[in-house]
């Protein structure tokens, strides 16, 4: 019961203020995205001007933490569940409302530090329990009304569960989100 309801607080809480009121303030976004790293909800709830969290539940790639290399793998019939945390300091919003550019889908560059953990698959050898904690930089940009492009580089420490290792890793990723409110 516990579970089910802080889920519902994270996720759908600010359901009610899908809107900002201020049109310098970033959006709550509800969105879907796709990328490499698979498929997930994710819901951005800003806390002032230039700081929002982003809260994610996917399917996707599995990880696996050696102590010289960190893998990444990823099976199409066999999706690995995860979740994910960021906390995204947008760094240049006033610049671009400045220029004239779109803050519309909370559009800008950030730092962001971040945290995932994959529920991984007993049944597979290089899909592990294992969480990774990145800090990274990264842009998010409008593709029309919708549509938002994410893209960040960084660094992350991972660590498997099931082999008990910890590597030090670059990060990658990118996804493209259909909002959904």
């Amino acid at each position: 019961m516990r579970k089910p309801f802080i889920l519902y607080i994270l996720f759908f809480g600010q359901l009610g203020f899908a809107q900002s009121s201020k049109p310098d303030s970033p959006d709550y976004i509800g969105r879907l995205n796709l990328g490499p790293h698979g498929l997930e909800i994710s819901y951005e709830l800003p806390f002032s001007k230039s700081i929002i969290w982003e809260n994610n539940l996917g399917i996707g790639m599995g990880m696996e933490g050696h102590s010289s290399s960190a893998s990444y793998t990823f099976y199409l019939d066999r999706p690995v569940p995860f979740v994910k945390s960021q906390l995204k300091w947008l760094y240049n919003r006033k610049k671009r409302r400045s220029k004239g550019r779109s803050l519309h889908n909370n559009s800008g560059n950030f730092v962001g530090l971040q945290s995932k953990y994959s529920f991984g698959d007993s049944d597979l050898l290089d899909n592990n329990r294992a969480l990774l904690v990145e800090i990274h930089w990264g842009m998010q940009k409008n593709l029309g009304e919708r549509f938002i492009f994410n893209l960040h580089l960084g660094l992350g420490l991972m660590g498997d569960f099931d082999n008990l290792e910890g590597v030090l890793t670059p990060t990658f990723g990118f996804r493209f989100g259909y909002r959904i409110f």
